[in-house]
């Protein structure tokens, strides 16, 4: 399950599925052909992924490199286990397998009637290649297929196609995600014939927009391939799908013709398309990357509808179609935001911004970058998925300097973070279902305070990260104490482990607020023991309560499902286990009283290390790397480029501080030109200034002594002194603690100082 852990987060991410959580359920009979790993239900109901891990391990090199032949085998087995799970041929599975659940599910005729597609995801360590010439890599496509199945539901015989989509995830793929940084694989939509719009605008090399009428079975047959990943994410992660809405289908169903005039449309984004103009009509062949921002209500409801089998042959939606266009993808995604949130303002989907590019994201990132825990280590958050990988390309000779900064177990992606966060709280629920909705609420929570009054960015803090940190490490250690494999628990865990930390969380709430003591869990940056027994004998207990009230043998997926919850805190077996002694000892040692939260909660001001960070960086590639730069890319720079480039080398050279928009211009140059040629960063070797080691002890310095920071880096200067450092070299300390206490970045000089002092 390693590999499937691995690329589930960045799934979700590209807006494959609907969570980076699945439900596993291993089954494998390799004389029947028939295999699955995990399988997860979307959020609207229709559709049915399964996912087949393919871990070739060390030491079978020879199959490292693998054909088409070997991934539709692969996948023959999990289309193998639907049939022979909807025809009833897999009936003698045990209760207790991990894929009893998913087949007595598959057996019933009411799963079948709800399932319209299955698609299948094969996640493989392998690379693919061309089967002829050159053997490149190759990204192979796999076509549609269809599965006949037949069931009886309230005494009528029914017949329907299932739709199979075949997903390859291989060492390619994974790849593509990693440099690409999350962004989603844009959807291409073609139109057999030709739609026909006007044109309503056109912004010269920003924006063109149409205007066009779209038949409602055409739009079906677009949600049936593609299903929620038509919706932009912030209309996506607020929308709830809970069916057909009713005014829609009364509409359908008795004023078919007049659907067009009582509802609003679509707005839909694109940013490419293949367009023929004449005579005033423009025919729309194709649409990539294409999102719709206002009207995913209208659309589900329009397939739902369809699917009860009402006729829609009749009705057409208005769609304003927007042609975007931007060469830097995060001005892209920003205008597209924008045109989500202003197409939505008339109705109830909130602007809650889930850029990347969120102020609120962006001080998070600098906090990480600012704060060492008592370990002296540093926790990485990753802002844009890929933050780590690309810190590492673009300072290769840092590589090993950077990751003990940031150890492997400290690094968070933005959506882990909005999980562990938002599982701190009462909304288990919401955490089991996943993905984008448990981000919007992240970003709901972040911008209140304890007392849930309104947070401005610049006023996140220290404690606040802290107790990010803090509740990250409770979830981890929550999933560790409830095990894996054989020797866990049992097999919920991705449902125990949010519903037994919302549980403790409720049992340290005074009033509205809770006060859980997180800055303990800060300082030994684990659980104590105590704690750690408490709660390993809790996730046990809830792990029962979860299989007592569920209301479906598939309890991971019931677990999505607020009633659940309310089911749990109302029960007696909850209000006994809160009621024992051994419970209310260890809550009263951990809750704090009222002056203590006002202690731990007062505000205090941060120093931000976050440019000084980024300069030391820079200067440790040292002039060489950046004249060599210039030199072997110079056919694919512009002389303003070169300019700038040549600008970082002056300014290392003289030791002096890049501003915040050259240290941009050389973050996205190396970005560009390492997509160019990514051998070129791994086999340039540079001179090692360990400038990164000293940003790190300064900010070890400051973190351990917040009070008296000026004071603590004197010592240092003192401590220089006695070790023999001229006067002149170690009072590069003290002037660093006085431009700290005056909040003034330290000065380069005095860092290079700093640098030789370490290293004699």
């Amino acid at each position: 399950m390693a590999l499937l852990e691995y690329v589930l987060p960045a799934l979700n991410l590209v807006r494959l599925t609907d969570s980076e959580q699945i439900n596993e359920s291993y089954f494998r009979q390799e004389k029947e052909n028939t295999e699955v790993n995990g399988y997860q239900i979307n959020e609207s109901g229709e559709r049915l992924q399964l996912f087949l891990s393919n871990l070739v391990l060390p030491g079978s090199e020879d199959i490292y490199v693998a054909r088409k032949d070997y991934y539709d085998n692969l996948f023959s087995r999990a289309k193998i286990f639907f049939n022979k799970a909807v025809k009833k041929q897999l009936s003698d599975v045990q209760a207790g397998d991990p894929a009893a659940v998913l087949i007595r599910s598959l057996e019933t005729a009411a799963f079948q009637e709800q399932i319209d597609v299955l698609e299948i995801f094969l996640i493989s360590n392998t690379i693919s290649i061309e089967t002829r010439g050159s053997q490149s890599p190759k990204n192979f496509s796999f076509s549609d297929d269809e599965i006949n199945i037949s069931y009886t539901i309230n005494g009528i015989r029914k017949t329907k196609k299932i739709k199979v989509i075949y997903q390859l995830i291989d060492l390619n793929k994974i790849y593509t995600y990693e440099i690409t940084e999350g962004n989603a694989e844009p959807i291409i939509i073609t139109f057999d014939t030709p739609l026909p719009a006007i044109k309503a605008a056109d912004d010269t090399g920003i924006f063109k927009s149409y205007l066009a009428v779209i038949p409602a079975t055409l739009l079906v047959n677009f949600y049936h391939k593609y299903s929620s990943r038509l919706l932009e994410r912030n209309v996506r992660s607020f929308l709830q799908f809970k069916g057909v809405n009713k005014q829609i289908k009364d509409t359908i169903i008795k004023e078919p013709e007049k659907f067009i005039a009582y509802n609003n449309g679509l707005t839909i984004t694109a940013t490419d398309s293949v367009i023929v103009e004449s005579n005033g009509i423009a025919m729309i062949s194709s649409l990539t990357d294409f999102q719709i921002v206002n009207g995913g209500q209208t659309t589900a409801s329009i397939y739902f509808t369809n699917k009860e089998g009402i006729d829609i042959s009749k009705v057409n939606i208005t769609a304003k179609i927007n042609i975007v266009n931007s060469e830097n993808r995060e001005n892209l995604d920003d205008l597209i935001s924008k045109i989500s949130q202003y197409s939505n303002s008339q109705n109830k989907v909130s602007s809650v911004d889930l850029n990347s590019r969120s102020p609120y994201l962006v001080k998070i990132k600098k906090l990480s970058e600012s704060i060492t825990d008592p370990s002296g280590t540093k926790w990485f958050f990753e802002r844009i998925r890929g933050d780590f990988n690309t810190m590492l390309r673009i300072s290769p000779s840092q590589k090993s300097q950077i990751e003990k900064n940031y150890p492997k177990s400290k690094r968070l992606s933005k959506e882990q973070v909005a999980k562990y966060y938002v599982a701190w709280g009462t909304s288990p629920f919401l955490v089991r279902k996943g993905g984008e909705k448990v981000f919007r609420d992240f970003m709901d929570f972040i911008q209140l305070d304890h007392r849930e009054k309104t947070l401005h960015p610049e006023n996140l803090g220290r404690i606040f990260f802290e107790d990010m940190i803090s509740k990250a490490i409770l979830f981890k250690e929550f999933e560790q104490l409830y095990g894996s494999g054989p020797n866990a628990i049992g097999q919920i865990r991705s449902s125990v482990v949010p519903y037994t930390l919302s549980l403790l969380y409720k049992m340290t709430l005074v009033k509205k607020t809770n006060h859980f003591d997180l800055g303990a869990i800060w300082i030994l940056q684990r659980l104590p023991d105590d704690l750690r027994e408490f709660s390993k004998s809790m996730l046990g207990l809830v792990h029962e309560w979860l299989k007592m009230y569920s209301k479906s043998d598939d309890v991971g997926e019931y677990a999505k499902k607020e009633e659940l919850w309310n089911e749990i805190i109302k029960s007696p077996e909850f209000t006994a286990f809160e009621n024992t002694p051994s419970t209310k000892d260890i809550i009263l040692k951990y809750k704090l009283s009222e002056s203590e939260f006002k202690k731990r909660y007062q505000v205090t001001e941060l120093f931000d290390f976050s440019h000084m960070n980024e300069n030391c960086r820079i200067h440790s590639n040292g002039t060489e790397f950046y004249s060599a730069v210039k030199l072997h890319f110079y056919d694919s720079l512009t002389s303003n480029e070169m300019r700038k480039i040549e600008e970082i080398v002056q300014q290392i050279q003289g030791k002096q501080y890049l501003s915040l928009e050259m240290i941009q211009f050389e973050e996205k140059i190396i970005k560009k030109l390492q997509a160019k040629n990514p051998d070129w960063f791994l086999e340039f070797k540079t001179g090692n200034k360990p400038l990164i080691n000293v940003a790190g002890l300064i900010a070890a310095i400051y973190n351990r002594n917040l009070t008296r920071a000026k004071e603590a880096f004197e010592f240092e200067t003192i401590r220089a002194v006695k070790r023999g450092i001229s006067s002149t070299k170690a009072n590069s300390y003290r002037n660093i603690g006085i431009s700290i206490a005056k909040n003034e970045v330290p000065s380069m000089e005095d860092i290079y100082n700093v640098s030789e002092i370490i290293s004699m």
